[in-house]
Formats: C-alpha cells, structure tokens, sequence
C-alpha cells in the first residue's frame, strides 16, 4: 500500500480485514457467490451445504500475498460425499500477476493430495475493489508465445480461469447478495474509488438495512464499516468523515442514531488513550530528567531506550531510582528490559 497518510499505514492492510470479516459469513458468501458465478456454474451447487473450511492451506509465503477465505460446497443431487473448494480472493487494486499467485496456491493443494486420492476442484473467485483489469483472466495469457502458437498450445498447458468480479463499474442495483453483504461491496467499492462517503448515497441499500435489521443486528453491521472507514481515513480526513456521517438524511434515521453512537464511543475511546498517552509522556520525561541529574553515564541512546520501555519496566526503573539504587542496577535494569 502506498502511504496515504499516517492513519492508514497503521492498519495491516484494513481492505483484507474487512472483506473477510463480511464474507467469511456464510449468508454473506453464499449471496456473493450466488449473485456474481455465473449461471450455469451456480445452478451446479447444493447451496445448503455451503461452509467455511476452518485453517488454510497457504504457507507463510503464500500467505503474504493472499488475503482468501476457502469454502467448499456439494454439487447438487450428487450420491458422492464430494464437495468442490470455492476461494474466495480479495484485492485492493490491480495485480496482474494474480493467475500466477492463484496457480501457486491451487498446486499447493494438488502437491498435499494423497496418489490414491481424487485431485480436488477448486474454484477462483478474485473481488477486485478499484480498478479495471483489462487483461486476460487465464493463467495461460502469461505464456511467453505469439497468438498463433498460443491457440495450439493452449490445450496442452496448465490453464484455468479465474471469476473476477470488478466493483469498480458495478451500479447500486448492480451490487449483488444480502443485505450485509451489499452493504460491504458499496463501502469497498466507494473507499477503492478514494469517495469513503459515497456509500451514504446508496438509499437502496441503507433503506433495506433500516428496514430487515433488527437494533442489534444494524448496530454491529454499522460499527464493521465504521470502523473500517476510519482505518482508511487519513488523520486530517477525519472531521470532514465525521461532518458527513452526522449528515445522514433522516429517512434513515436508525443509521444516523447507530453511526452518532458509534462516532461518541470511538471519540470517548480516542480521549481515554490521549490520556494514557499524556501520562506515560510525563512519566518518561521526569524519569529522563532524574536519571540525568543524578548519574553522568546515563547517555542519549539510554533516554532512547527509557523512551521504548513497557510501562512494568517504567515503573521498575522509577522505583530504582527514588530507593537511589546505583548506576550498576539502574543500567541492569535498562539491559534487562531491552533484552525481553
């Protein structure tokens, strides 16, 4: 991610984090998944017995370059207890090298497949939150061949294509799925567009979740999204966010109550952590200073260190230094808390 300003860069990838806090839900995957396979595909599913597979199959590599929840679903009317594997992959922006990185993750899965087992079949499914991918959808389009060669090869090449669903051209009634989860692709839509509040425009979709939620069901659907539209928000955005959430038309008056509570909370929670932080800034200021006056050796990178200290070691050192320990144990105590 490109720094966008300090309050972003502070959330390991917030877009991630929200996608899959809204889509690992079952009502939420199944509407997705439902609204953008297409047709013949989703006739093949039993979507009763849709479910979210716990663990993943990624290594630790993998895993820095995914952001997947992996489901599994039978086909419909099968005998057989089968099930084929829909992953579900998330993206802020435009990879291009997508294809290849979904490739390593189904061969992956084929490489831990016992001999005497069936290889499994599995699904891509990319939400691509900005952006317009205007390439080919196959791993085979990264082939190094001219065209001709390419359509005479392609049967004999590992190949699959992936679904790709752009939120990016999608209109209001374009945005597919339940309630909750409509509500999620307006929100990642409108942020992937750099307009976080475009989302209150959305009357379809605000009037819905006004009317089938009930007060605690809206209440945490909202509190989601506003915490993730203040992970995204730059500091300096955030009173022009605020002016604008307090600006919710009336007709969506149980939005408006929700989003005011919310915003009170997370503002009396901000001023409990301003106070914290004012504490330990005093608390470290005077340790600094005492610890000068008293002892010569105590040095620049030492007040750097007082500065790094967890509180139980802040106090360890306050503490030594009003008992008028030696230079020795105070330098003890600041080795031992850098080396924990």
């Amino acid at each position: 991610m490109s720094t966008e300003g300090s309050r972003r860069e502070t959330v390991a990838n917030p877009h991630d984090a929200y996608a899959q806090s809204v889509f690992r839900e079952i009502p939420q995957a199944r509407g997705f998944f439902r609204g953008y396979l297409p047709e013949e595909v989703g006739g093949l599913f039993d979507w009763r017995t849709l479910r979210l597979e716990t663990g993943s199959f990624l290594s630790d590599e993998l895993q820095r370059d995914f952001a997947d929840l992996r489901f599994s679903i039978r086909l419909m009317g099968d005998k057989r207890p089968r099930r084929v594997t829909l992953l579900f992959e998330h993206k802020h922006r435009v990879v291009y090298n997508t294809p290849r990185q979904l490739h390593r993750y189904i061969s992956r899965q084929l490489e831990e497949t016992p001999d005497s087992t069936p290889l499994p079949s599995i699904l891509t499914v990319v939400l691509l939150q900005s952006g317009t991918w205007n390439r080919p959808r196959t791993l085979s389009s990264q082939y190094d061949l001219p065209e001709p060669a390419r359509e005479i090869l392609a049967p004999y090449l590992v190949d699959f294509r992936m679904v790709l669903v752009e939120l990016g051209p999608l209109a209001e009634n374009e945005l597919k799925g339940t309630e909750a989860g409509r509500l999620a692709l307006a929100l990642l839509k409108t942020v992937g567009e750099d307009r976080p509040m475009g989302w209150l425009r959305y009357s379809t979709i605000l009037r819905d979740i006004c009317r089938n939620f009930g007060p605690e069901r809206l209440r945490r659907e909202l509190r989601r999204a506003l915490y993730y539209l203040l992970s995204v928000t730059d500091v300096n955005q955030e009173v022009d966010v605020r002016r604008a959430l307090r600006s919710v038309q009336d007709e969506f008056l149980p939005v408006k109550e929700n989003i005011m509570t919310l915003l009170e909370h997370l503002e009396k929670r901000g001023e409990k952590r301003g106070e914290k932080r004012g504490e330990r800034l005093g608390k470290v200021h005077t340790l600094t200073r005492q610890l000068s006056a008293v002892f010569p050796e105590f040095s620049t990178s030492d007040a750097d260190l007082v500065r790094s200290l967890p509180d139980e070691a802040l106090d360890r050192l306050s503490d030594a230094v009003v008992l008028q320990h030696s230079w020795a144990e105070i330098e003890q105590i600041l080795r031992d808390a850098a080396a924990e």
